[in-house]
């Protein structure tokens, strides 16, 4: 199940994407003839607790039919999931080649802070200071209930969904001045698009062979496989649980592939009008355009 949200009236609405088309989860139940039992939970609590429900999904979708629904056009698609975000670095081979990077013997973890998330199709604004702002497409994993000291072999259980993430980052904060300050330059507003959907765990049956790509003003810069990842996504999972609770909602973005700007040569880096998409396997595509203003 494709779940998301749409802006309406000040707030958002989640809702269910299918085959193009939009259907708000309150006009599912009303269809259903049943009252809606997510009053007062936010967005993220109703996309969790649906996605955690398989029994709830299929009657959602056994509705559908029945429904209207609204046409993407005629949407502003919000952020499908709020919550604290956990950055993998240095996760692809290629990645750590291109750059010259050393590899340590465990995943490098960073932090992406909320107010960085922005939605598919969202215009993200480049700060009047920042000149070398980069791309990085990545495999954005949902976390869908609490997990503390988790097995390696059982952390694919813990996951609610996948969704595409842009690990955007001003090159400046994480690399030319010391020491690093690789959040802070990842956490800037809007510098982590992520969506346009939560595709729930049971359309993803292996995580490992999805893949990755990013495309520059429609070239293409990224292009690799999450089979690729030196450190799996059960493994990251398993890894970070060992010494703090990941929650419901906690997001990890699982590295990025070679091609990113940094590392070219001559480097190349984000601008006014220029637009990133990032797709990867079965999760559809994110887009948005960046500007200065």
């Amino acid at each position: 199940m494709h779940l998301c949200c749409f802006k309406k009236n000040g707030g958002e609405v989640p809702a269910i994407h299918f085959e193009n088309r939009i259907y708000p989860i309150s006009e599912l139940f009303r269809v259903l003839e049943r009252s809606d039992q997510m009053v007062g939970y936010s967005t993220t609590e109703q996309i969790l607790s649906i996605a955690r429900d398989p029994s709830l999904m299929a009657s959602l979708l056994g509705a559908v039919p029945r429904s209207k629904g609204l046409g993407e056009r005629d949407i502003e698609y919000g952020v499908p999931i709020r919550g604290p975000v956990i950055g993998v670095g240095r996760n692809y081979q290629d990645h750590v080649g291109e750059g010259k990077l050393t590899l340590g013997d465990y995943p490098k973890l960073f932090f992406k802070h909320v107010n960085s998330l922005t939605a598919h199709n969202q215009k993200v604004t480049i700060p009047p200071t920042i000149q070398k702002t980069d791309w990085e497409a990545e495999l954005g994993v949902v976390i869908g209930k609490r997990m503390f000291q988790v097995k390696e072999e059982d952390a694919i259980d813990y996951v609610a969904g996948f969704l595409n993430i842009n690990d955007v980052s001003a090159r400046e904060y994480q690399f030319d001045l010391g020491p690093a300050q690789t959040s802070f330059a990842k956490s800037m507003d809007g510098f982590c698009p992520c969506g346009p959907w939560l595709v729930t765990a049971d359309e993803v049956p292996d995580c490992q062979n999805l893949r990755v790509r990013c495309e520059l003003n429609g070239e293409v810069v990224q292009d690799a496989n999450t089979s690729n990842m030196i450190y799996s996504v059960a493994y990251i999972l398993s890894y970070i649980s060992q010494f703090m609770t990941l929650e419901p909602g906690y997001m990890v973005s699982t590295g990025t592939p070679q091609g990113i700007g940094h590392f070219r040569d001559p480097p190349r880096y984000l601008d006014d009008g220029d637009v990133i998409e990032v797709s990867v396997d079965r999760l559809g595509s994110l887009r948005n355009q960046f500007i200065r203003v």
